[in-house]
């Protein structure tokens, strides 16, 4: 019965997921897409690695705690669509249903509650034995490397002088937003770092494992869509490319609505001259994400199911 349920969830979340990136599509201009992206393979390659080494890097750090084998990484894929498709964290509380399912994980509301948040002074929860833990911390993990990797991308734009090209680009108001949020965000990670022991379940060493990995991601996953941007339109400086990717970091974290529009909108304020192409190029790549969504859901469809069993 449990199984047919299961099966049930996940086609209906495939059918849900599908329709909303149909619809998506369904609304791009595509004319004007192909317009824009280049024919260069070297933008593909770029484009295409920007993409997929999320969820390979995901793989990799719970490969090392769960022994999973390649076909799992189509969870991993999911997991990435949902995140952008759905809402934040929905991919992480997808990878959570899968686990306790792939591990053979049963509630028990007679047992003793176990410890949920933090380690305390103990060694900390072995990640293969608490997919709870490891999805956690992961979560945690990942979400302080992007706000550091972004705090080192940002003050580099900016002492690039990039400070003098958003106070002539931006109004007061964004700048203060802008600024302001993202204090915010390091305020909150100072915090979880003074109480990491009891917010933390995992060991000191899978943290840093997990922070190092993600760290590389972060960092090397932007590398590729800036330089995908460079290849694009070669024409404009490598100042304004590293600042745009510097921004488009801090946005993507903020708590506001329409990221992408509003990135966009900084973009083109950025670019003057060129801001018809910039334009162009973001919207191509939004869209360009929308089909690769599709394409990894069908694919992660089609490799999953062998991982997919309980072990």
């Amino acid at each position: 019965m449990a199984a047919r349920i299961g099966k049930a969830f996940n086609g209906l979340l495939s059918i849900l997921i599908l329709m909303l990136l149909v619809r998506a599509i369904a609304e791009v201009g595509w004319h004007q897409v192909v317009a824009v992206i280049p024919a260069s393979l070297l933008f593909w390659l770029l484009f295409v690695g920007s993409y997929l080494l999320p969820p390979i890097t995901e793989w990799f750090i719970y490969r090392h705690w769960w022994k999973l084998d390649r076909r799992a990484i189509g969870i991993f894929l999911r997991m990435r669509v949902m995140n952008d498709a759905l809402f934040s964290y929905s991919g992480h509380t997808y990878l959570l249903v899968w686990a306790a399912r792939h591990f053979g994980i049963q509630f028990d509301p007679k047992a003793p509650p176990k410890r949920m948040l933090g380690r305390g002074d103990g060694p900390g929860i072995d990640p293969a034995e608490s997919p709870f833990a490891a999805v956690k911390d992961m979560a945690i993990t990942s979400g302080l490397a992007g706000n550091f990797a972004t705090l080192i991308l940002l003050l580099l734009a900016l002492s690039m002088d990039g400070a003098s090209i958003l106070s002539a680009a931006l109004d007061r108001r964004t700048q203060n937003i802008l600024l302001w949020s993202f204090v915010a965000l390091i305020v909150l990670n100072v915090g979880i770092l003074a109480f990491r022991s009891k917010i933390m379940s995992l060991s000191t060493k899978a943290n840093l494992f997990a922070f190092g990995w993600h760290l590389f991601r972060v960092l090397a996953a932007q590398a590729l869509l800036v330089a995908s941007w460079a290849v694009a339109l070669p024409g404009i400086s490598f100042n304004t490319w590293f600042l745009l990717g510097a921004l488009r970091m801090v946005i993507m974290r903020l708590p506001v609505p329409n990221k992408e529009i509003l990135f966009a909108a900084i973009a083109v304020s950025l670019t003057e001259d060129a801001s018809t192409e910039i334009a162009a190029l973001m919207a191509a790549q939004g869209a360009l994400q929308l089909l690769f969504h599709v394409a990894s859901w069908v694919a992660a469809s089609a490799i999953t199911g062998p991982a997919d069993r309980k072990r």
